[in-house]
């Protein structure tokens, strides 16, 4: 009864601390993209999902140790099993989820060919449906692999051949390449953007395969001497790959600053590093133990990953602010111009990222460039609260002499145009009332001097409609177009280039650059 109260307490303690955790990180989460597009929302949760998934196969080991391993048994055979289990386990819930909705998309795709809709909307567009069959298809799975063990380790024996047959493969190809690198140069690697994910994916190849060939019962791998020396030799070579991944990457970023994606790759590469100079050690380490030696470098490795993970998703490694601050560092040191602040980089990047576009909006040496500002007040809108057709009428200001439209142009300015947003700024927008195509009916021509463009409106079967839209040339402003209009020149010009027309029948020709 004590150890069951023992078991159940430190159960209780586990998902306690889970949840605090993850309740921490989806916080953290929550506020970082509060600033970020909806659409965009999907990808940013299966990444978090994706992360939460490697933590749960890195954590679980630990727990299942803890709960159910005898005192005194030895940890990492415990963890070597138990992972494999839970990474076959996870395999497993794939696949019969996979298959389970090919069967539905069958299914689905088979009524509607007799015009029956019920099963698709049922099975892909029902919320409450979709939740419950992964849900339960999931568990069914989990059960299956937890009850069929036997089944579980002949996949596990099956892979473990393919490993060991691929191993020598592996440190062959390592060793001919490093072998190969006096003869090119290092160079080649600095000069390659994927240098440094090419030679991480080696070395990672390398190290998995070894630690699933090398299991926890085996005092050597099963190979003859000769490929058993060739493997250790490729070993010894692994922290030089991962130093020189590292030192690619560093030369990135001294030309160009940290981003998201370097960041993920300098901690995947301190990581690798750290895990082949384990290895490195344990071979020169003898008379003693390489399998126990191992084992303590594999633990300590996921340990290591487990907290690099975990800090990704706090404020310590928040990828988002370092990226930014990185990059306007550079731009505020003159490393980079005005013209090479990448605005897509900082509209993607969370609420730091906002914070430097709206910082961007008050430096004047951005904003003199009308087309840099233009692109900035662009992604500046694209996060503000949409105005409703009253604020346009109300703060757009109606040109003299021109007509004052009615409540439905407003209404339609404002589910067509993307830019209407940026008319609520002071002097932004100007109405202006002219006739272009010479019927005697005035189009609408809005001015927006923000986003440096006007869209032409007008009347179709008593509807309004967009005729058209210009740019308009840099540097031009309200102040100018009100100073035309008073002057009277404001005016229009025929095109040179005409359509054509074929038996009657008008062609409309869009001519190049004209």
């Amino acid at each position: 009864n004590g150890t069951k109260e023992n078991l159940s307490r430190a159960l209780w303690g586990w998902l306690g601390l889970t949840f605090v955790v993850v309740l921490a990180m989806s916080g953290w989460l929550k506020w970082q993209v509060e600033a970020v597009e909806k659409w965009r929302l999907a990808e940013l949760l299966w990444l978090y999902g994706l992360r939460l998934v490697l933590m749960a196969m890195l954590v679980l080991p630990w727990m299942q140790y803890q709960l159910h391993s005898q005192t005194g048994s030895a940890r990492y055979p415990q963890f070597y099993l138990r992972l494999w289990h839970n990474v076959l386990t996870l395999f497993i819930v794939l696949v019969a989820n996979g298959l389970f909705w090919l069967v539905l998309l069958l299914w689905s795709a088979l009524f509607r060919l007799v015009g029956i809709r019920f099963f698709s909307t049922l099975f892909f567009e029902t919320e409450a449906f979709i939740y419950v069959t992964i849900g339960l298809i999931t568990a069914l799975a989990v059960i299956l692999a937890r009850t069929q063990s036997r089944l579980v380790a002949a996949v596990q024996k099956l892979l473990t051949l393919i490993a060991t047959g691929l191993l020598p493969v592996v440190s062959l190809l390592a060793l001919l390449f490093i072998v190969t690198l006096p003869f090119t140069g290092l160079e080649a690697i600095s000069a390659r953007v994927s240098a440094a994910g090419l030679l991480s994916t080696l070395t990672l190849m390398l190290l998995l395969l070894v630690a699933i060939v090398n299991e926890p019962q085996k005092r050597v791998l099963p190979y003859p001497r000769v490929l058993r020396g060739m493997i250790s030799a490729s070993l010894c070579v692994a922290p030089i790959y991962m130093l020189l991944a590292g030192w690619a990457l560093w030369v990135r970023i001294q030309q160009y600053g940290w981003t998201p994606d370097r960041l993920y790759g300098a901690l995947t590469a301190s990581v690798l590093l750290v895990w082949s100079f384990g290895y490195l050690i344990g071979l020169l380490r003898r008379g003693r133990d390489p399998g126990e030696w191992q084992g303590k470098v594999i633990l300590s490795v996921s340990l290591l990953t487990l907290v690099i993970l975990l800090l990704l998703a706090s404020p310590v490694l928040d990828v988002w602010r370092i990226s930014v601050n990185s990059h306007m560092a550079r731009y505020h040191s003159g490393k980079i111009t005005a013209d090479q602040i990448s605005l897509y980089m900082l509209d993607h990047s969370g609420k730091p990222g906002q914070e430097a576009l709206k910082s961007l909006r008050d430096d004047e040496a951005f904003t003199q460039n009308r087309k840099r500002n233009r692109k900035l007040m662009t992604f500046l809108q694209r996060n503000k609260v949409s105005p409703t057709a009253d604020d346009l009428a109300r703060v757009v200001m109606i040109a003299p002499g021109s007509q004052k439209p009615d409540a439905a142009f407003w209404a339609f300015v404002k589910e067509q145009s993307y830019t209407d947003d940026s008319c609520l700024e002071p002097d932004a927008c100007v109405l202006v009332s002219q006739d272009l195509n010479g019927d005697g009916q005035p189009e609408q021509v809005l001015y927006n001097f923000i986003v440096a463009e006007s869209q032409v409106y007008g009347l179709k079967e008593g509807k309004w409609t967009q005729k058209a839209f210009a740019r308009l040339p840099d540097g031009f402003s309200k102040t100018q177009l009100l100073h035309a209009i008073a002057g009277h020149q404001l005016d229009s010009a025929p095109k040179a280039w005409r359509d054509i027309i074929v038996d009657g029948k008008r062609l409309d020709v869009d001519y190049y650059n004209e």
